[in-house]
């Protein structure tokens, strides 16, 4: 029987990643007048005020940096999928899109502007409008500003998954992460815990064709040097030595400093005021598999230790930003706020 509820459960987590690769907003409980959002993971479209935009430094520039490969992929792949169409034909369809970034160019302001909206057509939505008073302009500002952009349309879109492993949230597993942490986590049915030691949790999804997962690492905070990147990676390793296993006799996870060295920056959209990403390839020692990861380390208000999550993805062969992306969600999820957290409701 609990073979059965299971697979069960395999069974619909699979249902609802498929629904993630299109990201049906129907999931979602919406209780504005606003029809339902619609896009693909990681999809933005771009309004331009002209074909020739799209030709130009303009163009150029936004798929420049809108579609620069995401760095610690095994394979290139695009921070986002763009469509592109001029503003004479963004009509009532194209303005459900759920991430829209427009173009314009106006000779009449004095300064480039920014705007940033949620929800203008559709729900939930966001659009990003640049105006400025000319082309070398808009590029000046976009080279200047892209992060913000990315970071804003990525913000959306981690907001989308959360709310949709809302809907089926794992309550066993994240409450053994709030006893043992003192956080919670949106972590959807699927996943289980793999392996539990004082500070330490792994969390994992199997399916017959690829494998996520991540591991909370808790140890007391002695001085800022464990922020770096050495001594994150090196507490991410010996936990890994330890506890994760691979498939052969003595082999077990490690993280990979020679195909790609791992990147370490410091981040302040994390639910935490203060964090450092660290992101590259995992590797299994005597044996042939690995993958992407990413890593967030940050301080526990509560008992002042230091936390690592770690966050995976194997899926050989494949395409792996859309997995990556899940995953990062469920790390992005962290809440110390001590609320319970509730399912979210679907659109009647």
């Amino acid at each position: 029987m609990k073979k059965k509820i299971f697979i069960s459960l395999i069974i619909a987590f699979s249902f609802m990643l498929a629904g993630l690769s299109s990201c049906n907003s129907n999931i979602l409980q919406n209780n504005t007048s606003k029809p339902n959002s619609i896009g693909t993971t990681a999809e933005v479209l771009v309004i331009l005020q002209n074909d020739g935009q799209w030709s130009d430094s303009i163009g150029i520039n936004i798929r420049k940096y809108f579609q620069a490969s995401i760095y610690g992929l095994p394979q290139s792949e695009p921070t986002f999928k763009l469509l592109h169409i001029d503003k004479n034909n963004f009509n009532n369809l194209f303005q459900t899109q759920r991430d829209i970034f427009m173009v314009n160019i106006d000779p009449k302001v004095k300064d480039p502007k920014i705007e940033i909206q949620k929800d203008v057509w559709a729900f939930p939505q966001t659009v990003i409008t640049l105006t400025a008073p000319s082309e070398q302009s808009f590029v000046d500002v976009f080279k200047d500003r892209h992060d913000l952009f990315i970071e804003r349309f990525m913000k959306s879109e981690r907001k989308v998954i959360q709310d949709i492993f809302r809907s089926a949230m794992n309550w066993k597993v994240m409450s053994r992460i709030q006893g043992e942490f003192g956080f919670t986590m949106i972590v959807p049915e699927g996943f289980y815990v793999a392996k539990e030691h004082p500070g330490f949790m792994w969390v994992r999804y199997e399916s017959n064709y690829y494998s996520q997962g991540f591991i909370i690492i808790s140890q007391p905070y002695v001085d800022t040097a464990q922020f770096s990147r050495e001594s994150i990676l090196t507490r991410i390793e010996n936990n890994q030595m330890k506890f994760i296993p691979g498939p052969s006799e003595g082999s077990y996870m490690a993280i990979d400093r020679k195909f790609l060295i791992p990147e370490y920056t410091p981040i302040y959209d994390f639910p935490r005021p203060y964090a450092v990403k660290v992101d590259g390839l995992w590797k299994v020692e005597k044996d042939f598999m690995g993958g992407p990861f990413v890593s967030y380390t940050f301080t526990d208000p509560k008992s002042k230790n230091i936390i690592t999550l770690f966050g995976y993805v194997y899926y050989p062969n494949h395409p792996k930003r859309d997995l990556m992306l899940q995953v990062e969600s469920i790390l992005y999820s962290v809440d110390y706020s001590g609320k319970p957290l509730k399912k979210a409701e679907k659109k009647h």
